[in-house]
């Protein structure tokens, strides 16, 4: 049995595809774990696909949800997040698709292979990964590393091959397609496109951080960090939002939105906590 963890961004997408070209859907399933924030261009992205892999090899969606967003686990767990710690991977996706994996192929279950959409710019993560679903007694594979390597953009790939429009966080420029621009791990950068695209969620989890703060446990801690004399240092998104505003005020270029380092998130990242 192949089970593919689909994440309803691009990468996990083709490797749902590639499974499904080679094993069929009899011998395949498709996972989703529903953060329950995901962008709503995200879940629209994850119906076309099901709508084309139904047709095209008689496959559907599998989705699991433990029932809380990030921000509740966050707040269950008295803690405000950041790259280094963030429960909700380890909450809303790998104990969910572990317990359902046990659940329906046991542990360990040597017929059974995992396949998680990592490429050859991933190939740091793999070893990891295949030894910690290895010790639950599954295989791991990574499709995307198949023969032949797609070169081109996975965007391209979606869009030209199936006739799919990619989700739309990919051409705001995120370096991810996670929680709809709220991911804890991502980077300022990446905050920054949330405040410009949906000011909305950014206003939303600035208030949440605020009142998280009110606590004194939680008083020195903030979701992103600013670098002053080569150390970091806590800086709030009131803070972020004020000085981008300011810097966009003076017409400064202190703020430039470049491409970040993706953000690690997802059932591959087994030692997440």
């Amino acid at each position: 049995m192949n089970v593919v963890s689909f994440s309803s961004g691009l990468s996990s997408a083709l490797t749902v595809e590639r499974v499904l070209q080679k094993y069929g859907a009899q011998d395949t399933r498709i996972v989703f774990m529903d953060t329950l924030i995901e962008d709503d261009d995200n879940y629209r992205f994850m119906r076309d696909c099901e709508a084309r892999w139904a047709e095209k090899y008689h496959a559907d969606i599998i989705t699991l949800t433990e029932g809380r967003t990030p921000y509740q686990v966050f707040q269950d767990e008295h803690v405000i997040p950041n790259n280094r710690v963030a429960p909700c991977t380890r909450r809303l996706k790998i104990n969910l698709f572990v317990n359902w994996m046990k659940e329906n192929f046991g542990s360990p279950a040597s017929w059974v292979t995992i396949h998680i959409g990592y490429d050859y710019a991933e190939l740091h993560r793999v070893d990891a990964t295949k030894r910690n679903y290895n010790a639950l007694g599954w295989n791991v594979d990574f499709p995307l590393m198949w023969k032949p390597i797609e070169y081109r953009p996975y965007s391209r790939v979606v869009k030209d091959d199936w006739g799919i429009e990619p989700p739309r966080m990919y051409s705001m420029g995120y370096s991810h397609a996670n929680c709809g621009g709220r991911c804890v791990k991502q980077g300022k950068n990446d905050w920054l496109r949330t405040l410009q695209n949906f000011p909305e969620r950014y206003a939303e989890v600035e208030e949440w951080e605020r009142k998280m703060r009110e606590n004194p446990v939680n008083a020195k801690y903030t979701i992103v960090a600013k670098v002053r004399h080569g150390a970091k240092i806590p800086m709030t998104l009131k803070e972020l939002r004020e000085e981008y505003e300011s810097a966009k005020s003076n017409s400064s270029s202190l703020f430039d939105l470049e491409n970040e380092v993706c953000v690690v998130c997802g059932v591959g990242d087994i030692t997440a906590e």
